[in-house]
């Protein structure tokens, strides 16, 4: 595979990283980011106020690489906002989007990027991102399942166009954005339920296209504190669906906020595109 590795790459690429409190697992993905097969990156980092040894952790690293960098925005801002917020501040022409408590494989970068090249070969003008299914592992780096989007439920293929997406798809932590798609993102993304959704709907809103890796490249770590997390779909019955009835009509509320802020339609519309992508599944499953 193409190695990326000249000095003046390293503001080309950036790796977006927002921490909080996230002292006992940090260590390990930055690890993981020197261990890849691909260099010519800066890692920027963005501490939304941590309370523990977090800012010591990333200065640490940040002191002894040229190539991490810590930022110094404002905190309290929550994982959506100090994602989106970094991405509108940090100039490069790709952009991998990372958490803090994850692990990547030595080859992400390296696969993404020749899957966006490649994608890219016949001009840079349409908005791209590149992401990836995750192995869904838990606190101690055990299997829990090895495709995050079977264990979920996931079908990417079925909601990849701005019409089909009634549904959140792509997790933040894969993704691959040329500078075509981080342009299309729209600010201020005050309706924003997090920052992967946003993204990923104001990239197809303009046009733009997702491609997925299927094979897990990042552990994806189950430990309690997640933002979001993994939930096994076969165990998200009728029960577990009437306990949280108000969260679940609250969230696809709010996307469908989302989808109407960016021109989507009508409710009617969302709710016939919810009922088809059912439909579809019901046959994929």
């Amino acid at each position: 595979m193409d190695q990326i590795d000249n000095k003046k790459d390293n503001d080309r690429i950036a790796v977006l990283m927002a921490t909080y409190n996230g002292e006992q697992f940090v260590r390990m993905q930055i690890e993981s980011l020197l261990a890849q097969t691909m260099t010519g990156w800066t890692l920027y980092i963005n501490d939304d106020g941590s309370t523990d040894a977090t800012p010591d952790i990333i200065n640490e690293y940040a002191a002894k690489y040229d190539n991490i960098v810590v930022m110094g925005r404002e905190g309290g801002m929550g994982a959506c906002h100090n994602f989106l917020g970094m991405l509108c501040t940090v100039e490069a022409e790709y952009y991998f989007l990372c958490d803090q408590d994850d692990r990547w494989a030595p080859d992400k970068m390296e696969k993404e990027m020749k899957i966006m090249r490649e994608t890219e070969k016949h001009g840079k003008e349409t908005p791209v991102i590149v992401h990836c299914d995750l192995r869904v592992v838990d606190r101690q780096m055990n299997l829990i399942h090895e495709s995050f989007n079977r264990y979920a439920g996931v079908y990417p293929h079925l909601l990849n166009r701005f019409d089909h997406s009634v549904e959140p798809y792509i997790t933040g932590c894969t993704m691959l954005l040329n500078r075509a798609a981080h342009d299309a993102v729209v600010y201020p993304a005050t309706l924003a339920t997090m920052h992967d959704a946003w993204i990923t709907l104001c990239t197809l809103k303009a046009g733009g296209v997702t491609i997925l890796i299927d094979e897990p490249l990042v552990d994806y770590r189950q430990h309690g504190s997640n933002t979001l997390g993994a939930r096994d779909i076969k165990k998200v019955g009728l029960a577990y669906r009437f306990r949280r009835l108000r969260k679940i009509l609250r969230d696809k509320r709010r996307h469908y906020a989302m989808l109407r802020f960016l021109g989507y339609g009508s409710p009617w519309k969302y709710i016939k595109e919810k009922i088809r992508y059912k439909y579809l599944i019901s046959k994929e499953a």
